[in-house]
């Protein structure tokens, strides 16, 4: 009673701070650099949260969600014909060949969606819809974190941990185990104390795991013009996570809205808060998107895309993207249609690399039968429309680093002296602000050819350092301005 009372005060407004993205070290450990890092990754759509459209086997007598098809096939197969399916999928999802094929791609993350019924062995399943079933999921969490965790770490790939089926629904889709009318997880008192639970079990039993990337509380929480129960839950969450891990950093949902969840994010105490907003992108299935070309679909991108200033309030991933357009949009296309999509998965890329400097992933990986076309990754990196990235580090000279640091630290100079000769600045701290993002980007290059990709985060624990080294001052933009200059000129060498 006492832990559950602890559970809803901790709804309250404030939100418990997380641990800097880096600490005072001179250079990031490998953890950190999994934390921060930009991923170029990829669903495993239908590994343990399973859709039809995808991996279709367990679906027997026309079920359409997890439960039904379980259900169904226990009673028809037994509990132990059906339990050796689903751990046969498991284990057989990913092969080695599949592994070795992602890291030759530059594949530095897969995102995991998986359901409160598999975790620890079914034990959050109990009082649930799944209890009568949670037997067959005995062995899922120990294959989860055996087959997947420790099999990505081999290959320096992270693992961003999603819990994206919640108890009662946080959405009516059918990736979320069962058939829900609306979304009762938001207003269901039981069903939050339980979910945060599951989520301090998930905090701290991941925390063992240097290439946990982060850990997702929810997938694709409805759009809500105040949100008022999606922001009480994560504030709820967030704090219970914080009670067993201070450092991994966690995703939340934007509710198809970037802006609202960017502004709500940097409200309650911005990079402080180790947090990541989670959007997706699709421009296949709403009746607006239907109705334009795929050239007018590709030219809207650059505003439609968490686009204002939401990046530069709070850390994005895009969670979820296809190369998926509708057909009616086909209809009203001229050209080359492979030549037409290529083009907008890389303008989708491109943008990501700007907006969601955290990562973005394609959705998904692979299919039951066939190689999914457009909803397949190894078709669209086949095609050039996803492009690949370079894991061999081409790293810049000491000579090369001192000739951008005087050049860029000069025009600096010249330009603020110019505009007030008499004022008293401190260039030099753009010459600490350039110098540390130079050093820090060096450090994470050297791991696979990575780069910064939680810049909000990672940027205030850094200055957070200058301050308490040098002291506070009125120059501080200068050291910011010197910081952003250096990932800017790194990252386009």
């Amino acid at each position: 009673m006492f832990d559950q009372l602890k559970l809803r005060l901790s709804s309250s407004g404030t939100i418990c701070g997380a641990n800097p993205a880096i600490g005072n070290e001179a250079k990031p450990t490998i953890k950190q650099i999994y934390e921060s890092r930009q991923n170029f990754g990829v669903n495993f759509g239908s590994l343990f949260v399973l859709e039809k459209y995808i991996y279709g086997d367990m679906f027997i007598e026309n079920t359409d969600v997890e439960l039904d098809a379980i259900r169904k096939c226990v009673k028809s197969k037994g509990l132990e014909w059906t339990r050796q399916k689903l751990e046969n999928h498991w284990n057989r999802y990913c092969t080695d060949e599949d592994w070795e094929w992602l890291k030759n791609k530059g594949v530095q993350s897969i995102r995991i969606p998986i359901g409160y019924w598999m975790v620890d062995g079914g034990r959050f399943a109990q009082g649930t819809s799944f209890d009568s079933v949670k037997s067959v999921y005995k062995n899922a969490w120990t294959i989860f974190i055996e087959k997947y965790i420790k099999k990505a770490a081999q290959y320096h790939i992270s693992i961003l941990v999603d819990l994206h089926a919640l108890e009662n629904g946080a959405n009516t889709g059918q990736h979320s185990g069962e058939t829900f009318s609306e979304p009762g997880f938001w207003k269901d008192v039981k069903s939050i104390d339980h979910t945060c639970q599951l989520l301090q079990f998930l905090s701290s039993s991941i925390d063992k795991y240097d290439n946990i990337s982060a850990l997702q509380i929810v997938n694709e929480a409805p759009f809500d013009n105040e949100a008022k129960y999606q922001k009480k839950y994560y504030t709820r969450a967030i704090n219970c996570i914080r009670q067993s891990n201070k450092s991994i950093p966690i995703v939340i949902s934007d509710g198809w809205w970037p802006q609202q969840f960017a502004d709500w994010a940097l409200e309650k105490g911005g990079a402080k808060l180790g947090l990541i907003i989670d959007d997706h992108v699709y421009r296949c299935f709403s009746e607006d998107d239907k109705n334009k070309s795929a050239d007018q679909i590709i030219s809207d991108l650059e505003n439609t895309v968490i686009s204002g200033d939401a990046p530069q309030k709070a850390d994005f991933i895009v969670g979820e993207y296809s190369c998926v357009l509708d057909g009616k949009t086909w209809e009203k296309t001229q050209g080359n249609r492979s030549e037409k999509v290529r083009e907008f998965g890389n303008k989708e890329v491109e943008l990501f690399q700007k907006r969601a400097c955290a990562g973005y992933y394609f959705w998904c990986y692979k299919f039951q039968y066939g190689d999914g076309g457009e909803w397949g990754f190894r078709p669209m990196i086949d095609s050039g429309s996803i492009p690949t990235r370079n894991t061999e580090p081409k790293q810049p000279s000491d000579s090369e680093f001192k000739k951008y640091l005087h050049d860029f630290l000069k025009g600096h100079e010249d330009y603020w002296n110019s505009q007030n000769p008499n004022e008293q600045y401190e260039h030099w701290r753009y010459q600490d602000g350039f110098t540390t993002a130079w050093n820090d980007s060096l450090e994470f290059s050297k791991f696979d050819n990575s780069r910064i990709g939680r810049v909000n985060s990672w940027k205030a624990a850094r200055r957070a350092q200058h301050v308490h080294n040098k002291g506070e001052s009125r120059f501080l933009w200068e050291w910011e301005q010197g910081f952003d200059k250096a990932l800017e000129v790194f990252q386009n060498l």
